[in-house]
This record gives structure tokens, sequence and C-alpha cells, in this order.
């Protein structure tokens, strides 16, 4: 593969005369030239490029030689930089803590991936390539140093970008963003919503952005403060970086920054808070949290612990219901007027939370998956045969059980009412949500979202009938327009939201439960807060839940 470069000008960071400094401005203009064509100019083509007059450039040239800071190659007569002049750049390279730290990882990024890897510092709207350890592959990634490029369609700008200020970033996207490619992300709000994905997985994609058949990974070094202080990547070809690998290199990538992190200062701490405006509910975390439902009677939220098992409620009235003595693990929940209902196995358990029980048993081997309750206050169920591999969708009956209004091939994850003639259904293992009509039976894919994004699986809708997803391994939630296209993100500190919904006074508060069980150490590490109720104010209202007549 040729070598794919493109000359990121600094005029467009650096003012090109100062005041007092005309000469020594020339002398600079002479040495970027000279820097970026070694070996391919003369004494003409520097006079036609530079427009210097020819007596002043030959001083120049002859000051800069004197220095060692450019040489003439005695075959042809044309310049490249001196070994002064490379002996300086490489101090500043060593003298740099980062730089030297930055190093030792960059070196083993490059022997452990075999690919490019790349150090890179922001420069105004731009990152600007400090290091830089090559591939072994011919066919290769081989961006210049000191080459300057834009930041919203590499992976380095990106992963900086995603941790500014929204003053910095206002400042950084004060220009159009140029499209290099039709991967190039050019909307700045759709940037914005792309952005807020890279800050909660932690690292950032260039997908073919800016050059087509190149796919580079990139996370930020963060500072104590959870600034940006540079960015490390890892580029190289399509053919060899595919999706799949870029996802893993990306979780490597984090591993390799937060260990340069730690180097630089000891004090540094991985972002491991909520981000501003998340609020904790609970003290203790749950093992799998999951079917939330906010309660307008006593403005509680209640929902489950799916392992443990138990039913905890947090608001105004809390309370919490064990059931370990079902000895079994609980699949879903939904309010009733007398209490709550619950799915164990194939049967259905219903709490009048005075520690009355009534069990009613389902039908063998069709195990309860979700219980949602419909606009016409019926609880409705996805009950899954596992042997037929199929999902059944219906009202739920005490004595007939589920009576089938739908079917889908595999496991489905949640239901969600838009309106009495309309549900969604999400298919994780599918990677799509489905859109369900009662009064004509008919199923369509509403949406398929993309691996990359994450396993649809949680499901609210808002008041505008539009569904919202939570996304595990994802780190957010995703709101779909009436297309099915996504309209808006809202990143999460947690990688694995199981359960949302809307509650609150005004019911714009998301409500997100999470998984802890099934993460391993480093990933409880970079959140915390899994298995925690969390809630944000996402400036939306969503649809109030029914409470069944059952």
């Amino acid at each position: 593969m040729p070598e794919r470069e493109i000359d990121w000008s600094p005029d467009l960071i650096h003012p090109k005369s100062v005041a007092g400094t005309a000469l020594l401005g020339k002398a600079c203009d002479v040495l970027e030239l000279i820097g970026r064509s070694p070996g391919s100019l003369d004494q003409a083509t520097l006079a036609e490029q530079t427009g210097i007059p020819r007596a002043t450039l030959y001083r120049i040239l002859a000051a800069l030689i004197s220095r060692g800071l450019i040489r003439a190659d005695p075959r042809t007569q044309n310049y490249t930089l001196g070994f002064n002049f490379l002996d300086l750049a490489q101090n500043a390279w060593s003298s740099s803590d980062l730089a030297s730290i930055a190093s030792v990882e960059l070196r083993r990024l490059r022997d452990l991936t075999g690919e490019t890897a790349y150090l890179a510092v922001q420069e105004g709207c731009h990152v600007l390539s400090l290091g830089r350890f090559e591939s072994v592959h011919s066919e290769r990634s081989n961006a210049r140093l000191g080459a300057l490029k834009p930041m919203h369609c590499t992976s380095q700008g990106k992963s900086i970008l995603a941790h500014l200020s929204d003053t910095q970033l206002e400042f950084a996207l004060r220009t159009e963003l140029a499209k290099f490619t039709d991967n190039t992300i050019c909307d700045p709000e759709q940037l914005r919503a792309h952005l807020a994905v890279v800050r909660a997985r932690g690292y950032a994609i260039d997908d073919e952005e800016i050059i087509l058949g190149t796919r580079c990974v990139g996370t930020a070094i963060l500072d104590p403060g959870g600034k940006p202080l540079a960015a490390i990547s890892v580029a190289g070809p399509t053919f060899r970086i595919t999706a799949q690998r870029a996802e893993q290199l990306g979780q490597e990538l984090v591993e390799v920054a937060k260990r340069i992190s730690d180097l630089l200062a000891p004090a540094i701490k991985s972002a491991r808070h909520a981000p501003d405006g998340y609020k904790v509910w609970t003290k203790d975390a749950a093992f799998i949290g999951s079917a939330p439902h906010w309660d307008l009677r006593t403005r509680t939220l209640v929902w489950a612990d799916l392992l443990a098992p138990a039913i905890r409620a947090d608001g105004e009235r809390p309370y919490m219901i064990s059931l370990q003595d079902l000895s079994e693990s609980i699949n879903s929940i939904c309010l009733v007027e007398n209490g709550v209902a619950f799915a164990v196995g194939n049967d259905v358990v219903i709490d009048d939370l005075s520690g009355r029980q009534v069990r009613i048993t389902g039908t063998p081997g069709i195990s309860l998956k979700v219980l949602r309750v419909s606009p016409d206050r019926e609880i409705w169920a996805a009950a899954f045969d596992a042997e037929a591999n199929l999902s059944k969708i219906g009202p739920w009956q005490k004595q007939s059980g589920v009576k089938p209004a739908f079917e889908l091939q595999g496991e489905v994850a949640d239901l969600a009412f838009a309106s009495d003639a309309t549900l969604f259904a999400t298919q994780p293992r599918r990677q799509c949500v489905y859109s369900l009509e009662r009064k004509t039976g008919r199923r369509r894919k509403f949406a398929d979202i993309p691996k990359v994004a994450g396993a649809p699986c949680a499901l609210a809708v808002d008041e505008g009938f539009n569904p919202w997803i939570g996304l595990s391994d994802g780190w957010s939630v995703i709101k779909l327009n009436d297309s099915g296209e996504i309209e808006r993100t809202v990143a999460l500190p947690v990688p694995n939201p199981t359960g949302i919904t809307f509650g609150g006074a005004s019911l714009s508060e998301l409500f997100v439960t999470s998984a802890r069980t099934g993460l391993s150490r480093e990933s409880l590490t970079k959140a915390p807060l899994s298995g925690h109720l969390l809630s944000i104010d996402v400036g939306e209202r969503g649809l109030a839940e029914p409470i069944a007549n059952a």
C-alpha cells in the first residue's frame, strides 16, 4: 500500500509573520519547506515557492547550513534537514516526560499489534504528531511527524475533543468541518453525539473518515483533572484493522493511556465518577439491576436485582423485598394495583407488599423473559421457547398464560408500549428493534443497530412515541426518530444498561439500571457505578407507565 499522506498546512494555526521578524519568518518558511520535502528541493525551487529574492535566500541557506540545521546533498545539491536539527528534535522528544514515557508504550503497542503507533497533542484546532513507531508491514500507515491533522475526523482528535469543556469544544469546532471521505462527520450536532459515545467508552475510531482504506483507533491521555494532555493511536489498513479488531484495540489503548497517565502523575485518577448531572440513588450495587418502573402513585422507582433476587424501591417510599426463599432468579417485574408482579422461570408471582405472595404456574419449557403493562392495563409478556428459539409476545392471563399476538425468531430482551396500538421489542443478538402493530398484527424491523454501537436491550418511550434504547456494551442510551435513525445519544458511566424508564416529577428523568455481574475487575474499576440505580434529567418527557389490573 503506498504511503498515504495529506499535508496539513501550519498556516491554519501559526501566523506567518510577526512584526519585526520578517527575516526570521523567511528562514522558518525555508525550514518548513525543506522539512516537508527532504532531498527534493534545490535553490531555484525554494526561490520559486517562497518568493524570497535569490540573494536573501542564499544568505538564509548559508546561515542554516552553518548551524547544521540543513545540509545540501553532495550529489544532487538538493536540501534536506541537517543532523543538528535532528539532534534538537530528538532532544525535544526525549526531554518531555510525556514523550519519553509514551515512547516505551508506543513501541510496545507497535510490537503487540504490528501496526504503526502514534502520539499527538492538540495544536489549536488540529492535532500535531509528536511520535511514531512504524509498523513492520510494507503496507502501513505512515503519517509524518510534525503533521497537523483536523480533529473531527481523526481518532486522536476525536478522543481529545471528547474530553474538552463545552467552551473549548466550541472553540475547536468554530470552523467548518471539512469533508474528506463519505464517512467524515461534518455535522456539528452529529459529531457532539458521537463524542459522547467516545467519552463514555474511552476511545475513538477513525473509520476511513480522513483516508479511505485506513482505520485508526485512538484514546486520550488525561491529567488528574480529567483534561486531555495528548492522545495515542494505532493505525493501519482496513483489511488488517477490521471493525471487530478496532474495538479490541480500543480496549488495549485505554489500558495503555491509563498506564501513561499513572506514570506521569501518580495522583491521576481515571474517569470513575458519573458525569455531571447523574444522580446515584443507591448505596449498594445490585448484581443484575433490571426492569425499572416509575410508580406515579408513590413517586417511587421500583426495580429488581434479578440475581439476588430482590425487588427494590427508591424514592419517597423506599422498600426492599428479598426473594431469596425462591432459590431461583427472577426475569422481570411490572407494577400492579396491589403491588408488583414478577416472572420466575415460566411462572408469575404477585406480591401485595405485605408479605403475601400468589404464584401462578405457567407452561413448562416456556420462560417469561419480559413483563410489561399495556395502556389498557393488561400485563403483556415476552415468552421464550428455547428449544424452538422463538419468542411469543402477547397478553398474559392467570388462567391461560400468554396469548400470542406476535412471534419473533430469537429471544426478546425488552418491550415498551408507544400507544394502545403499537409496541416496540428489542433483540440484542439480532441487533434490531421491532415495531409491532396490535390492530393489524403487522411486525416490521424498525431499526438495525450497528454492532459497534452496542446491543439494543432496554426500552423506554417518550411522549412523542419515540423509542429510547439502552445499548449493552455501548455505554449509552440512544433515541430513535420516526425513521429508526439515531437522533440523540446520552452517554452513561456504565457499559451495560439493562433497564431504562422515564420518571421523576416531570417524567423527564431517565432512570437506568445496569449489571455488575459478568464484568472483569478492570471493567469495574472503570465503571464502579455498574449495578447502581442512576438517573439523569434528559429534558424530554416520557410516557407515564400504567398500572396493571391484575
